[in-house]
C-alpha cells in the first residue's frame, strides 16, 4: 500500500475490537473508495467491485482473509468517525494535487431523500456543505437534523474551515449576525442572500432600490451587466445593482459586521421572446466599487448546486440511497463527494462524471490515475 495513502489514514481510529479484525481497516477504505469511484452505490456493490477486482486489488492491498462481506463493511462504515474519515481524505487529497487559493467557498445543505424513515416519522438526511469553487472539491460535511438547522451547523462548519481570504456564499437561511461576524472573525469576506428571514433589513433594502427605480437622487448605484448567455431560444442577462451600505448606515442595524454592500441582481430571461424577470436581494461585505466582484461570488454559488448537488444526484444517484443508519450514511455520502473530487482532477480522459465512472469501472488502469495510488 502506498505510503502517502498510510500516513494519511493512519490515525483512522478503527472502531472495531481487536477480536473481530479478520480485515484491515485501511483495506476497507481504499476498496470502498474504489469502488464507490466506479459507481458502487452500496455496500453489496463495494464487496462486488472487489471479488470482481481481486486480482487487481491482491497487488497493493493485504486482505488477509479476502474480500470482506457486504456486511462487515457497514459495519465498519457506521462506526467509523466521520470528522476523522473526512480528515484523512482531504489530507490525502491534497498530497495528490496541488489547490489552488481559495476565492469563493460555497456553503447549502441538501437533504438525502430515500433515507426518510416515515414509519419512525424521521426525516431524510439533510447534510451541509462546504465547496471550493477554485478547486472543484469538498472542502467539508455536516449533518444536521433538518434544513432549518443549517443555522446552528454553518458555524461549526466554518470552524472547521480555512477560510481566511476568502468570499463565503451562502443562500437566506444563512443570513445571521452570528454567521457574519464568525466569517469576518477569520478575515474572510462574505456574499448572502436576503430573503423574508430578515424582514427589517430586507424590507430597507427593498426600499433603498424602489427610491432608486422612482428617481431618488439621495443614494449612489453602481451597477454593471453581466455577460449575456444564448442557447437553444434562450437569453439571460444579469444586472447587478449596488448601494454602499455607509449611505444607510442610520437604518442598519451595527451587529451586522463589515456590512459594505447592499446589492440587487436582475436576472432577464428570455425564451422563445417570453421574457421572465426576477430581483433577488444581498448582503456583502465587499466594498460597492466593484460590483462584478460582488457578481462573480454570486455566480460562483451556484457551483454547489450545479457541480456537487447535481452530479451527486443524477450521477451519484444520491437521492435513492437507502442506508438507513445515519453515521453509516454520512460516512457514504462523503465518499461520494471525494470520489467527485478524484474524478475531476483526473484530466487524460475528458468526459462526464458518468463516463468517467464507467471507464474506472471497466479499466483498473484508468482507475489507477484517478487514484494516482493507494
Amino acid at each position: 500500500m502506498d505510503k502517502i495513502f498510510v500516513e494519511c489514514f493512519k490515525d483512522v481510529t478503527d472502531p472495531r475490537v481487536n477480536r473481530t479484525k479478520k480485515h484491515l481497516l485501511l483495506d476497507i477504505i481504499a476498496l470502498s473508495l474504489c469502488a464507490v469511484i466506479s459507481g458502487a452505490q452500496g455496500w453489496e456493490e463495494i464487496e462486488d467491485f472487489a471479488h470482481d477486482h481481486l486480482a487487481w486489488f491482491n497487488g497493493f492491498l493485504e486482505l488477509p482473509n479476502g474480500v470482506p462481506s457486504h456486511d462487515t463493511i457497514g459495519r465498519v462504515f457506521s462506526a467509523l468517525k466521520p470528522k476523522e474519515f473526512e480528515s484523512a481524505c482531504l489530507k490525502w487529497f491534497k498530497q495528490i494535487k496541488t489547490l489552488e487559493p481559495e476565492t469563493v467557498i460555497a456553503i447549502d445543505g441538501k437533504t438525502i431523500k430515500a433515507s426518510a424513515r416515515k414509519q419512525k416519522h424521521l426525516k431524510g438526511l439533510h447534510i451541509v456543505n462546504a465547496w471550493s469553487c477554485a478547486n472543484g472539491i469538498s472542502l467539508g460535511q455536516l449533518k444536521v437534523s433538518d434544513k432549518s438547522n443549517e443555522i446552528t451547523a454553518i458555524p461549526e462548519i466554518l470552524k472547521q474551515l480555512a477560510i481566511k481570504g476568502a468570499i463565503v456564499t451562502l443562500d437566506a437561511m444563512g443570513c445571521q449576525e452570528k454567521i457574519v461576524t464568525d466569517i469576518c472573525k477569520q478575515n474572510a469576506d462574505y456574499v448572502i442572500g436576503l430573503k423574508g428571514n430578515q424582514g427589517a433589513l430586507r424590507e430597507l433594502v427593498e426600499d433603498s432600490f424602489d427610491l432608486a427605480d422612482k428617481g431618488s437622487k439621495s443614494l449612489t448605484i453602481i451597477s454593471t451587466h453581466d455577460e449575456v448567455d444564448g442557447s437553444h431560444g434562450r437569453i439571460d442577462e444579469r444586472k447587478i445593482e449596488v448601494i454602499p451600505a455607509s449611505e444607510l448606515q442610520e437604518h442598519i442595524d451595527k451587529r451586522w459586521q463589515s456590512l459594505n454592500s447592499i446589492i440587487r441582481v436582475i436576472s432577464t430571461r428570455d425564451i422563445n421572446n417570453v421574457v421572465i424577470t426576477e430581483k433577488r436581494y444581498y448582503i456583502s461585505s465587499l466594498q460597492a466599487d466593484n460590483p462584478l466582484l460582488i457578481l462573480k461570488a454570486i455566480r460562483s454559488h451556484w457551483q454547489i448546486e450545479n457541480n456537487l448537488h447535481w452530479v451527486l444526484d443524477v450521477t451519484f444517484n444520491e437521492d435513492d440511497c437507502r442506508i438507513r443508519d445515519e453515521n453509516a450514511a454520512v460516512n457514504f455520502s462523503w465518499m461520494r463527494k471525494f470520489a467527485l473530487g478524484l474524478l475531476k482532477r483526473e484530466s487524460t480522459f475528458k468526459a462526464s462524471m458518468r463516463r468517467k465512472q464507467r471507464k474506472a469501472a471497466s479499466s483498473t488502469d484508468y482507475l489507477a490515475k484517478v487514484i494516482k495510488g493507494i
